[in-house]
């Protein structure tokens, strides 16, 4: 029930706009000395910030919604569910990675 009220909420969230990136999860990368979770879609990441040099987004687990996005990537991952994403247009200077603002899930 949590999978699915965060799918529809982050749905309705992105569908206002055409989204930053498209694709599949073609990587997760965590790290044991950061609270973020890196992700890469396979479809070209559009309007990339200067700051991402890793062209990945990352998702804040301490920020409101990061664990549910987080779990939709995993389950996204996992099904081979096609992605769309949304930047924050901001970077951490430690992730060097843009903070994903909102994500969608399609079939």
């Amino acid at each position: 029930m949590r999978l699915v009220a965060a799918t529809l909420l982050l749905s309705c969230a992105s569908s206002l706009h055409a989204a930053d990136w498209t694709g599949t999860v073609s990587e997760i990368r965590v790290s044991t000395v950061s609270p973020a979770v890196l992700f890469r879609l396979s479809g070209k990441l559009e309007n990339k910030a200067r700051c991402n040099e890793y062209e990945m987004y990352a998702i804040d687990l301490g920020s409101p919604g990061g664990e549910s996005v987080f779990e939709l990537i995993k389950y996204a991952y996992l099904n081979g569910l096609t992605v769309q994403a949304n930047s924050l247009r901001t970077c951490a200077v430690y992730w060097k990675a843009e903070g994903v603002k909102d994500i969608t899930l399609a079939r």
